[in-house]
């Protein structure tokens, strides 16, 4: 089968490494650099964790004994399953909101999060008097965990795409005009759309953006990226989507974002930058515009995750919201939650998404556009016939008291 032994110089190394706070990834490296051999960083964690190492490392095949072993010092029993998953027994003292924590059940039972996921967990709780503490809540937890993969990226790997390279970008600001402009962007779900697909529309955004506004205010309504994981293709509620490369998808988003900001900064006095959550992607627009707070602090960027806001832009209350909650008591809800908008607005509008399809009606004086996307038809929506609506992204200019120029880019 092809096993390479463990010796006691290669546990001792294992051991030191550790010590030194080097992850399991980069001690297998450096066992291959320093003995020649190739150790899994599976393995090497196991060995971590749990002082086990089955007394074997494996080079080829993937069949494993079922290994039962017993951590005295922590009263731990440890069994490791054919599968390569590991099985952990001990009893603990922790609190109930403790056993709900994952990451604290993981370190409690000795093993890193950042190399271990938790497949299964059983929490057997019951009190006990103690001398010294009284009544005290005591747990017989019982784990099953497996090694992450290499290739899972982890919460940091997602933050450092999002940060990476990211240096401050200040430019000359000049205004031209006296006028505003809007530009509302809906459901532009990277992952699916990709640069390639916006290039146009972006080219003709910049011609107009060029002739230079008093404000420009740009609109994030949702619906960023296609997906809310990195690793899987799925909706903030868990809807399982066509498969796409985040990767890829953010690494667009910020070509898109990057072009559109500097020029938006370059031909304004002020830019304003509003978010809305989606519900594919809510969290990740989040981080999303963190990334474009750090890279560009001349811009004004009111980051949330709320359902509904709104902004007056001189003498225009606009309401923004994504459009997939309460959309025919959206008026009434801008007049209630946003009364100070409301009242000091000489004329009101409603910007909102998520249908990918235009419709603008006005609702007793609040004018209500839902927009469209640019978006490339995916699996879902051919399959149910949803691919008549035009794609196409529009700016709108307003001076300080209406709407005076609807530009279809």
């Amino acid at each position: 089968m092809g096993y390479t032994r463990w010796t006691d110089e290669h546990k001792n190394r294992v051991a030191e490494l550790g010590a030194q706070g080097l992850s399991s990834r980069k001690i297998a490296q450096r066992l291959f650099d320093e003995f020649g051999e190739n150790f899994s960083r599976r393995t090497v964690s196991q060995y971590l964790s749990t002082g086990s190492t089955n007394g074997r490392v494996r080079t080829k095949s993937n069949q494993q004994s079922d290994t039962k072993v017993k951590d005295v010092q922590r009263g731990t029993e440890i069994v490791i399953n054919k599968d390569g998953s590991t099985t952990s027994s001990t009893t603990m003292q922790m609190t109930s909101e403790q056993a709900k924590d994952p990451e604290f059940v993981l370190r409690a039972h000795g093993f890193n999060p950042d190399d271990w996921d938790i497949v299964s967990a059983h929490n057997n709780f019951w009190q006990q008097n103690s001398v010294e503490n009284g009544l005290i809540d005591l747990y017989q937890s019982k784990i099953t965990v497996k090694p992450k993969s290499d290739d899972e990226l982890t919460p940091q790997d997602i933050a450092n795409l999002f940060k990476s390279d990211i240096k401050t970008y200040t430019v000359h600001q000049v205004a031209r005009d006296t006028h505003n402009l809007v530009v509302p962007l809906p459901d532009l779900h990277f992952g699916i759309t990709t640069i390639l697909d916006v290039k146009g529309h972006l080219d003709r955004l910049l011609e107009l953006i060029n002739k230079g506004y008093k404000t420009i205010v740009i609109e994030q309504l949702g619906d960023l990226f296609h997906s809310s994981q990195m690793w899987s293709s799925q909706t903030l509620k868990g809807t399982l989507l066509d498969e796409v490369n985040m990767v890829q998808a953010v690494e667009d988003a910020k070509q898109f974002f990057d072009v559109l900001v500097t020029a938006a900064l370059q031909n304004s006095t002020t830019l304003h930058i509003k978010q809305m959550a989606g519900n594919h992607s809510g969290n990740m627009e989040y981080m999303f515009m963190e990334y474009l707070k750090a890279k560009y602090p001349q811009a004004v960027i009111k980051n949330n995750i709320k359902f509904r806001d709104a902004y007056l832009l001189d003498n225009v209350g606009i309401m923004l919201a994504h459009g997939d909650l309460a959309p025919k008591n959206l008026p009434m809800l801008f007049a209630n939650e946003f009364g100070g908008v409301w009242s000091l607005s000489h004329s009101k509008e409603i910007h909102k998404g998520h249908f990918h399809k235009e419709k603008t009606v006005d609702e007793g004086g609040v004018i209500s556009r839902q927009l469209g996307t640019v978006k490339p038809n995916d699996n879902y929506e051919i399959m149910n016939g949803w691919t008549l609506s035009k794609k196409e992204l529009y700016a709108l200019e307003y001076d300080s008291d209406k709407l005076v120029a609807e530009w279809h880019v």
